[in-house]
């Protein structure tokens, strides 16, 4: 069973990470994965949760990609030891819409800079081109479509074997009682 928390970023409440990443350690034998973002925007909202994003909301409406390259933030949080470290790209872009050299700049400076061998696309986006580069720097690419659920939008489902679950979340949605109480359904 593998938990893959997206979105960690120095904005990231930190503290209610560590809270649900040593929850999942009790109560399952497991994986967890923290896919970080070392670049982000500066978020002063006055809403606890927007302010753990790594980009402001009314980017997700634009156009153009370039919005997410207008970042004011750069950092690496501190992590838990027995978590596995992932990139999650330089900055949270759909890497599609990324030239091959712009995505090879993100994934290994992303990967470098987490002290990774694992890229996470943001938004679970990728092509042939992701594909390749992770391939040649001998990285491995996260696929949404090899079975990751969202817990955002999916019922727990502890029947089913727990091998086969993948699980992704942003922490940034939850408190911690919403998410001790999901796996009670």
């Amino acid at each position: 069973m593998t938990f893959r928390f997206d979105d960690i970023c120095i904005n990231t409440d930190m503290e209610l990470v560590q809270k649900m990443t040593d929850y999942l350690f009790e109560k399952f034998n497991c994986k967890i994965i923290y896919g970080i973002s070392p670049l982000v925007s500066k978020m002063d909202t006055g809403d606890r949760l927007k302010n753990q994003r790594i980009f402001p909301e009314i980017l997700n409406a634009m156009s153009d990609h370039r919005y997410f390259f207008k970042v004011d933030k750069c950092g690496v949080p501190k992590t838990d030891p027995r978590v596995i470290l992932a990139g999650h790209g330089i900055v949270h872009v759909d890497h599609r819409l990324l030239s091959y050299e712009a995505q090879e700049l993100s994934i290994i400076t992303s990967c470098s800079l987490a002290k990774a061998l694992i890229f996470i696309p943001p938004f679970n986006k990728w092509n042939k081109d992701t594909e390749d580069i992770c391939r040649e720097q001998g990285i491995e690419l996260i696929r949404f479509e090899n079975g990751w659920r969202s817990m955002e939008y999916n019922e727990w489902t502890p029947s089913a074997k727990p091998m086969n679950q993948l699980w992704y979340l942003h922490s940034r949605e939850w408190t911690f009682e919403k998410f001790t109480a999901w796996f009670q359904k």
